[in-house]
């Protein structure tokens, strides 16, 4: 080889130390970065992990009993729930959990921190929960067709089990619905969930399948008998001969006829209550509670003697209703329920129009109030049929049947055990929902639905 060919070679092979002397620190410094990026990431996740399982101990806890869910309601300290605690059951670090009250009424907030074993990093989450029995208009222990009976407002649809779209429904796509199975049914642009529990398993506006849908209420039945029987509101039959000035009404003739005509009703009447309407209890929001099978009866139509109860409805057995409504409140519009309304038809939607459902204000927001009975919307009923019949909780052991030309609709929740049938042909019963209910609704356990959830910065109370 040359010299100058040597030299050449020895240039390069110089080039190429230099450049690895300058590339490899590089890299050794890139690599222990990298690592220690990897480290700090997992343990962050560590931590945000453990945050996670402090809000979940902590819901269980508000669930554990309705006393400990007042209690911090009500803001009393609950030991082990105030940051005055640490637990360790999860790998990897220890978290912390503190129960405040707020930010509205009967609301919990949750705050749980989550440390990594090393105590390097804290990650902190904030949920908010309410307790509400009663989160829908209607509610299905196991599985719901939801056809032509009803036309729900203001409120979700929720179901233990599958939720079957079908008639007129089908081309409905307002309230919302939740199954902890599947929602179907319809077809084409009316389609709902098609694959099953495979995802996607929602349309983010009307239809959610395999949810975790909350539990049901359990009633306190005890405690609902007593307090009808201290109100005489206790299995009440009143229709014991067809034409009759009932004990306790206002003077007049009060009627328990056919629905839709003059004629009187057979007998028997022993299961009858006819013109709830003219009761002198029918307004008081009381409890009545039936342990056996119960008639409601009246007049007919538009006389103004047929159903009009304000309060909670428990019927053990079948519960049948055989004349109209004749019930008109001014009622509170829940402040979400334009939720219910994201997609109205196949292809229309929510928008700045005034009226496109009851008591819409525009796009996202609902009226404070709606007069029922003297108010419609487009596409809705004539004012005077927005009346409704029973405006409280109804709650049915068997089965609810609706015979024909007993036009009623509702405010309220209704919650039937068994089968639901609505005789009328082209008349579907509304359902205005009313989310305070449940508030005041005697039950044995806690039902909660989170409000909001968000990850906040940890706090600066020292860990103990």
């Amino acid at each position: 080889m040359r010299k100058k060919e040597r030299g050449q070679v020895l240039a390069g092979v110089i080039v190429v130390l230099v450049l690895l002397l300058i590339i490899v620190p590089a890299m050794v410094t890139w690599v222990q970065q990298d690592s220690r990026q990897a480290v700090k990431d997992q343990k962050t996740t560590v931590a945000f992990n453990l945050a996670e399982a402090g809000i979940d101990r902590g819901m269980w806890k508000l669930k554990s009993a309705t006393s400990t869910w007042v209690a911090a309601r009500d803001g009393i300290v609950i030991t082990g729930y105030n940051f005055d605690s640490t637990y360790d059951d999860v790998p990897g670090g220890t978290y912390r959990i503190r129960f405040s009250t707020g930010p509205a009424s009967d609301q919990v907030t949750i705050t749980a921190e989550g440390r990594d074993s090393q105590a390097k990093e804290t990650r902190a989450i904030q949920v908010v929960y309410e307790n509400q029995s009663l989160p829908g208009p209607i509610l299905a222990s196991g599985s719901l067709t939801y056809s032509g009976a009803f036309e729900t407002h203001w409120g979700p649809v929720l179901a233990q089990n599958n939720i079957v779209v079908s008639g007129n429904a089908e081309t409905e796509h307002f309230p919302r619905k939740y199954s902890k199975q599947v929602v179907s049914g319809g077809a084409g642009a009316n389609a709902r969930d098609t694959n099953g529990l495979n995802p996607p398993n929602t349309d983010n506006m009307e239809w959610w399948s395999d949810y975790p849908v909350p539990d049901l209420p359990q009633l306190d039945f005890v405690t609902l008998r007593a307090s009808a029987t201290a109100n005489g509101t206790l299995n009440y039959y009143n229709g014991t001969i067809s034409s009759h000035t009932y004990t306790g009404y206002p003077a007049g003739t009060h009627y328990c006829r056919i629905a839709g005509t003059s004629a009187n009703h057979p007998a028997p009447h022993n299961q009858h209550f006819a013109d709830s309407n003219h009761h002198p209890k029918s307004k008081d929001n009381l409890i009545w509670y039936w342990d056996g099978d119960l008639y409601l009866t009246g007049g007919s139509n538009l006389s103004g003697h047929s159903i009009g109860i304000k309060g909670t409805l428990i019927v053990r057995g079948n519960f049948t209703i055989e004349t109209e409504d004749n019930y008109g409140p001014v009622v509170t519009v829940p402040q979400n329920a334009w939720e219910e309304y994201a997609r109205i038809g196949v292809s229309s939607y929510d928008t700045a129009t005034l009226n496109q459902y009851p008591a819409d204000d525009g796009y996202q927001r609902v009226r404070a109030i709606f007069d029922l009975g003297n108010e419609s919307w487009t596409g809705g009923p004539p004012s005077a049929f927005t009346d409704v019949g029973l405006s409280g909780f109804v709650y049915v052991g068997g089965n609810l049947t609706i015979v024909a030309n007993a036009m009623s609709d509702y405010h309220g929740v209704i919650w039937v055990v068994g089968n639901i049938v609505n005789n009328n042909v082209g008349e579907r019963s509304l359902v205005f929902y009313d989310g305070t209910l449940g508030k005041d609704l005697p039950v044995l356990n806690v039902i909660l639905t989170r409000e909001s959830w968000k990850e906040v910065a940890p706090s600066t109370a020292a860990w103990l």
